[in-house]
């Protein structure tokens, strides 16, 4: 019974944070963003652990926000488009627990891996690059209504992954989409 109600408001608040995600305007998205990012770089030379863990909970927000972005607009996909939404949120964990282990964990916020612990290092690589491609290859699959190719969503990729800059071109997007979608 509390399982399901616990599952029951995870649910209707997920659902409702998608629905503010696509609904909100460039600006507001932008204000939410911003506050994360100076978070993330704040450095408090007292307390490295403090510090630490600021940015570790600041980058945590801000690829949370991406998770949450792919998972709305997976649900939005035509049926003949097959990405994997699982695939998609392992990877953003991936980054996010190795964003947060790196900035907790280590003083200078680096990291740097040899021999074979370098592969794991790849994959994180690999994994924030998937977030990002997953991100613009399902809103121009939605906005299309059918599979992309790589030419028709690298610009939008490229937005994604300057994400200040391309909020401004990327959430009035999103506002047509949720519109299209009522």
């Amino acid at each position: 019974m509390e399982s399901s109600l616990i599952l029951g408001l995870l649910f209707f608040f997920g659902s409702a944070m998608n629905d503010v995600m696509l609904r909100a305007k460039h600006w507001q998205v932008f204000l939410y963003i911003l506050p994360i990012l100076i978070l993330a770089n704040i450095t408090i030379v007292d307390s490295p652990l403090l510090s630490n863990s600021m940015s570790a909970l600041a980058y945590g927000c801000y690829f949370t926000w991406f998770a949450l972005l792919g998972n709305r607009l997976f649900l939005l996909l035509p049926r003949n488009v097959d990405f994997s939404l699982t695939w998609f949120l392992v990877d953003t964990v991936v980054v996010i627990a190795t964003f947060a282990a790196t900035v907790i964990l280590t003083d200078d916020r680096s990291f740097q891996g040899e021999g074979l612990m370098a592969l794991p290092v790849f994959y994180v690589f690999f994994a924030a690059g998937h977030t990002f491609w997953f991100l613009a290859a399902t809103l121009v699959a939605v906005e299309k209504r059918r599979r992309p190719e790589f030419g028709f969503y690298f610009g939008t990729l490229l937005l994604f992954l300057f994400w200040p800059i391309g909020v401004w071109f990327i959430q009035p997007r999103l506002n047509k989409v949720w519109k299209e979608q009522e």
